[in-house]
């Protein structure tokens, strides 16, 4: 087994089993990774290669899984462009500085003009990405990613997480110029940011829009969102394949299977079947798209889901990869883990 088979699959081939990976597979639920966690700071973790190296290739080193992930974070950017990035503990991601004026924009916007500091304060993902590169199995693809922009601008609006967006929507439609100008300015800096992965190992990138489904109308996903995301897409499926995710897509998914890219990640509260249908979809491969609640279940209640899901995909004649609908949680059981595995992998399409 020579090929890389979530890589067959974007190209619409499927072969003897179902490729399968996970979001958030990289830390968060192994012991291994919660015993670098309670030596080292998060972002020192991010910043230190061999240890980012290490986390990647733990979940491959558990479970037979066809693919790793980059371990890094989204918000790497903004932090890159001055916005100084810090995690706290139970309280996750906070930004010290952040943009809800013209005036706090042009701090990102002067950063941006020095681009070459920008990728120089990144290149800790770029030597990650080789170190993983050099140790996967002939069968195993590396995938790189980034946040949305629309995704990335709400933390940076926000100052953090957020479950109102209440001061990202309040730009938007207050000073859409300014909102426009971020958006932009997080795209322009994007595109090398992936041109680095790619040129360092990478040989897919995934796309994370976890909020834009979440927060936006169609009519504003389309206004300040799409046009962002489809030049991002536009300009590195030229160089590999991409996986566009979209969490809540359910709502603006006319305008998002606008969007052409290899791959389209649907999460779960959807079904495969509802999306398969779309004309839009037009033959991209799927991901998705198993709750990762139920690996809480009993092995009956997720045999029965995924029976589903698994039915579901067989009758799309596109490609399929299996994934979870959303990310892994930090207490998920992982004999779950290995009994998802194990039926996917015996499942025949």
């Amino acid at each position: 087994m020579g090929e890389k088979l979530v890589l067959e699959a974007l190209k619409g081939i499927r072969g003897d089993r179902i490729p399968l990976w996970f979001m958030r597979q990289a830390g968060r639920c192994l012991p291994e990774y919660r015993a670098i966690k309670e030596k080292m700071a998060t972002y020192d973790m991010f910043q230190t290669p061999d240890i980012a190296t290490e986390i990647t290739l733990q979940p491959l080193k558990r479970f037979d899984i066809d693919a790793a992930i980059v371990y890094a974070d989204i918000l790497h950017i903004p932090d890159a462009l001055g916005c100084g990035l810090s995690f706290v503990k139970g309280d996750g991601p906070k930004f010290a500085h952040t943009v809800r004026s013209a005036e706090d924009l042009k701090v990102l916007e002067e950063r941006f003009s020095n681009a070459k500091a920008v990728s120089e304060d990144l290149s800790f993902v770029g030597e990650t990405l080789r170190g993983v590169s050099s140790q996967l199995e002939a069968h195993q693809t590396l995938i790189g990613f980034c946040g949305s922009p629309w995704t990335v601008a709400s933390y940076v609006v926000e100052g953090g997480s957020t479950k109102t967006f209440f001061e990202t929507k309040h730009l938007m439609m207050t000073q859409p110029e300014v909102f426009h100008r971020l958006m932009h300015l997080l795209t322009e800096t994007t595109i090398p940011y992936l041109e680095m992965q790619v040129k360092s190992g990478a040989n897919v990138i995934q796309l994370f829009e976890s909020w834009g489904g979440t927060a936006l109308s169609p009519g504003q996903y389309k206004e300040f969102c799409m046009p962002y995301v489809k030049r991002i897409i536009e300009h590195m499926s030229a160089k590999v394949p991409v996986i566009h995710y979209v969490n809540k897509s359910a709502g603006i998914l006319d305008e998002v299977l606008s969007i052409e890219s290899a791959g389209f990640g649907i999460d779960w509260a959807q079904k495969l079947s509802h999306v398969t249908s779309h004309p839009k979809l037009s033959g991209r491969t799927i991901q998705g798209n198993l709750d990762p609640l139920f690996l809480y279940a009993s092995t009956n209640v997720i045999d029965s889901e995924l029976d589903q899901i698994l039915s579901q995909a067989s009758s799309y004649s596109g490609g399929y990869i299996f994934n979870v609908g959303h990310g892994f949680t930090p207490k998920t059981p992982l004999d779950s883990v290995k009994h998802v595995i194990d039926r996917v992998h015996s499942y025949k399409l």
